[in-house]
């Protein structure tokens, strides 16, 4: 979730820089309205892309990986503060998100109640909406909000009016709305603020341009913008004209971008957006999948063969007596096999496969797998990635100083144990004999706990089912012959000493 947060942010900072160096001061209004909504969507989605790479498959596709193994902790943790920081910070988030939707409904009620309760008067498509107090005009979708004694009186220029029709007509109100909506999601994106000024500006801009497109004169209408901007705020859901974005808008009103500037700026976004996607997207190798038509043939020397736990033997996954494998060897030109043993199988069937191996002057080896595995339990790649790394070092030994170490002999066998059919036809080969592992030393059970370290760890005594003082507990445990006695960890805290009474 951090990485999410910090790519958006970023996607999101580098669109805002270009769009303000850039674009914000050409005449191109409306590829900057949907340049700034695609700014929203990259930020959002870019970092939930995923990039996937396919490679070949063989063992050259994986690097050496050095392995770690750790015991299970048998003794107690203590929490820090680092253990409820996720759950203070998913707090800090919701509190966030419940500020911003209400202050999002207060705004949106107290719209739908002005337009409910005050004068309306229809004209064309748009509604307005005549308000006593003070106001600068704004729009909300088709409702145009005016001071109803300044439009009585007239006061109200033609060209405000058709400002404000502009908003509506261009339907303005949908963008804020979709940013209200991004602000309460993403709160604690701190570029959000910048994004909804350069819309809103961005707003200004089209109005603008739809007033001077109705022959209003410039000068005018500059003069109009200042006597009507008194600066009164208004929700953050409307579009008023505003006093602090004037000045921008007497710069833009008097520029002119021409087309070959918007196609050359417009064509930068391009290699932006890959920069963009490569840089924040997420990136994911796979191997490309291999069937077993596939695998023969790229490995036409090697004989692949299972056993099920019937003894039925199987080539390519079509069952063959043994008698017609015999003829099928001789007529390939095969060097290696490769037999995938069920773990209930009968031995004969692999005592006669081996002898005809070895008549047939071939080399492989044998696996022993417990069941058909599913997608979820094969090896990963860091796995075969190790495995391949330990094979290539071994064979890589003269035959006459060959000697394996009994852990590399083990992680080998059990990597093997984890693989499909797939993975061991294109992990790397082994040209050599694994021995089984020693049978595991007996070990003694360690002794149970004394009565004083039960007591000094906490523990807490149950007999038939009910808790118990430590004195009863104590005469209970010193006498084993009436009771059995159960030791239990409770998430590695208080020991739980269960007695039960022992049937004569």
């Amino acid at each position: 979730m951090e990485w999410y947060i910090l790519k958006s942010v970023a996607i999101l900072a580098t669109l805002l820089l270009f769009y303000k160096l850039l674009l914000e001061k050409e005449n191109m209004h409306i590829f900057k309205r949907f340049y700034l909504l695609f700014a929203v969507v990259a930020s959002v989605g870019i970092p939930l892309v995923t990039i996937t790479t396919y490679v070949e498959p063989g063992p050259g596709n994986f690097e050496p990986i050095l392995f770690t193994f750790s015991e299970e902790a048998s003794v107690a943790e203590n929490r820090s503060f680092t253990d409820y920081l996720p759950f203070i910070l998913w707090t800090i988030y919701a509190m966030g998100v419940i500020f911003f939707s209400l202050k999002f409904i207060r705004n949106l009620r107290e719209l739908l109640l002005k337009i409910k309760t005050n004068p309306k008067i229809k004209k064309g498509g748009c509604t307005r909406i005549l308000l006593s107090e003070k106001i600068d005009p704004h729009t909300f979708f088709s409702y145009i909000f005016l001071n109803r004694k300044k439009y009585a009186q007239e006061q109200i220029p033609k060209e405000v009016i058709i400002h404000e029709e502009a908003h509506a007509q261009q339907k303005h109100s949908l963008d804020v709305l979709l940013l209200e909506l991004f602000q309460i999601i993403f709160w604690i994106n701190p570029l959000i603020i910048l994004l909804k000024d350069a819309v809103k500006l961005n707003h200004e801009f089209l109005a603008d341009k739809a007033v001077i497109k109705e022959g209003i004169q410039t000068a005018g209408y500059q003069y109009t913008l200042l006597s009507f901007s008194s600066g009164h705020l208004q929700s953050d859901l409307v579009n008023p004209i505003n006093y602090s974005s004037i000045k921008k808008r007497f710069t833009i009103m008097k520029t002119h971008t021409s087309k070959s500037t918007i196609l050359v700026k417009g064509l930068l976004i391009l290699p932006l957006i890959s920069i963009l996607l490569f840089s924040f997207s997420n990136k994911e190798t796979l191997e490309k999948e291999m069937n077993s038509r596939q695998v023969t043939t790229a490995n036409s020397n090697i004989l692949i063969l299972e056993v099920d736990n019937d003894g039925q033997l199987f080539l390519q996954e079509n069952k063959i007596p043994i008698e017609e494998l015999d003829k099928h060897i001789k007529k390939r030109n095969y060097t290696l096999y490769q037999i995938e043993v069920a773990e209930n199988s009968s031995p004969s069937i692999m005592k006669d496969l081996i002898h005809l191996m070895a008549e047939n002057k071939l080399e492989g080896s044998v696996a022993t797998c417990t069941s058909k595995q599913t997608e979820q339990e094969k090896a990963t790649p860091e796995m075969i990635a190790e495995h391949n790394r330990l094979v290539k070092f071994y064979n890589s030994i003269p035959e006459e100083e060959f000697k394996m170490k009994q852990e590399d002999a083990n992680r080998i066998m059990f990597i093997r144990s984890r693989m499909t059919t797939e993975q061991k036809n294109k992990a790397e080969k082994i040209r050599f004999e694994i021995l089984p592992p020693p049978p595991p030393k007996p070990q003694t059970p360690p002794s149970p706990p004394t009565f004083e370290k039960l007591l000094a760890d906490g523990a807490i005594f149950y007999y038939k089912g009910n808790t118990i003082e430590s004195q009863k507990a104590r005469e209970l445990v010193e006498d084993q012959k009436k009771v059995n006695v159960e030791i239990t960890y409770k998430n590695h805290e208080r020991p739980i000493v269960k007695l039960t009474g022992k049937k004569n």
